[in-house]
């Protein structure tokens, strides 16, 4: 029964990490992530680095 209830959470917190990071990625794309360097340097990667390799797919 244990196993089976932490299989069930961990089922859940995958699907919840893969809404945030959807939802994470389509602030990067609208720039609303922030103005720290941190965020920046986010979208820096991603306009430069992801995006033009999700296009090439």
């Amino acid at each position: 029964m244990k196993q089976a209830t932490l299989h069930q959470w961990h089922k859940n917190h995958h699907k919840r990490r893969a809404v945030f990071h959807k939802n994470h990625e389509m602030e990067i794309q609208r720039g609303e992530n922030g103005n720290g360097l941190l965020a920046k340097w986010e979208r820096f990667f991603y306009n430069k680095v992801i995006f033009p390799l999700k296009n090439a797919k």
